[in-house]
This record gives structure tokens, sequence and C-alpha cells, in this order.
């Protein structure tokens, strides 16, 4: 939690000239979303067999998603070839370095395949918290 005074809207910082140009959020690439990713997106050269299958499938995945895929193909192609070297070694007998597992981890959190960064849809209706009246007596009914 932050601590000190509330942060100030950017309208009343506009408001009392306080507007700092230092602190302006700027976008890098701000096309980059309206840009639509092209038709086909086949796998890199120099990928292996296995990696290229892995990345077939998750491409699918992501666009049934509707999820952006073009400006990380380098990360889609790294994390392809860690799965498909983990599925080596596992099928193989052999326990992959925690360094493996872990990094495989960090690209699935990346590319949203982890059930912790899927997004839960309340499709509009706003999610009563069963905890939210813990404490409080029911008014009774005049």
């Amino acid at each position: 939690m932050r601590t000190g005074p509330k942060g100030i809207s950017a309208e009343m910082q506009k408001a009392r000239g306080t507007v700092r140009a230092d602190r302006e959020i700027i976008a890098l690439y701000p096309d980059h979303a309206s840009r639509p990713d092209p038709a086909e997106f086949p796998p890199p050269k120099g990928m292996s067999k296995d990696g290229k299958k892995i990345w077939i499938a998750k491409v699918d995945r992501y666009r049934q998603r509707g999820q952006k895929l073009q400006g990380f193909e380098d990360s889609l192609r790294q994390y392809c070839e860690v799965e498909a070297e983990l599925n080596r070694c596992w099928s193989k007998g052999n326990v992959p370095t925690m360094a493996m597992v872990n990094g495989h981890r960090l690209y699935a959190s990346e590319f949203f395949d982890t059930p912790a960064a899927q997004k839960v849809s309340s499709h509009g209706k706003p999610v009563e918290n069963p905890f939210s009246r813990n404490g409080r007596r029911e008014e009774a009914a005049s």
C-alpha cells in the first residue's frame, strides 16, 4: 500500500498547472494493438521438429483466444523450444533441470497459459463477494 497523500488526477494537475512533462506516459508502439496479425504464422527456420509442432498448436490456441502474436515471435519460439526440450527429457525418463522448468513456467505466464493468468468473465454482472456482509446485521424490514 502506498504511503503519503493520495495521487492527483491528470485533470486536476492540468487545472493546477502542475503537469510535468518528464512524468508523461508515452506509448512506445501506439498502433501495435490495432495492427492485425498476418494470416499465416509459419514456424521460424531452425526450430526442432517437436518445437514446430508445439508452435503450430500454440499459434492456433492463441488465435482462438484473439491473442496478439505479431512482435512476440522470438519469445514464442523460445517458449516452444523449451517445452519441446522438457517433453524430450520426460519421455526419456530424465528429470529436467529446475531452471528449465522455471523458465517454461515464466513463458507460460507471459503467454497466459497458466490457470492464474486466465481471465474470468462474470458476463457483465458484478460478482457478489460472499464475505462482504460478515460482521453486519441484516436490517429488519419496516
